[in-house]
């Protein structure tokens, strides 16, 4: 490997988020995911939210104008043991279930979106 191919320090260190009602996913990914706000005060156009005690990876919320677009290019994978009962939690939470997904044969995710359309899947899986 050359130098120029190495990737050094470089690492995935957050996960953002476009939303269009920052006080609305701010409310749902907190109670979605178990997070909090790292500042005390919330920038209305962005804010970072972490797991209580850093164990897990951060998200960013940032402020969009626009709403989500379809086809989305990227989205977040929940993992869990305890999929039915995240899907009904989260769709208690103001997710939405995506029912014309291409779903496979036995699939073994679940496709929704979050109060801004953003889409997220929760998989059935086991922590490693």
């Amino acid at each position: 490997m050359q130098a120029s191919d190495d990737p050094g320090d470089l690492h995935l260190a957050t996960v953002v988020v476009n939303v269009q009602d920052m006080r609305r996913a701010v409310d749902f990914w907190c109670a979605a995911l178990g997070y909090r706000q790292r500042e005390a005060e919330m920038d209305p156009r962005f804010v970072m939210l972490v797991h209580p005690d850093g164990a897990r990876l951060p998200v960013s919320l940032q402020l969009s104008d626009a709403p989500s677009r379809e086809p989305v290019r990227v989205h977040v994978d929940l993992y869990t043991s305890e999929q039915d009962r995240h899907v009904e939690r989260l769709v208690g939470l103001d997710a939405s279930r995506v029912t014309d997904w291409p779903y496979p044969e036995d699939p073994d995710f679940v496709v929704l979106r979050d109060p801004d359309g953003n889409e997220f899947c929760v998989i059935d899986h086991a922590e490693l």
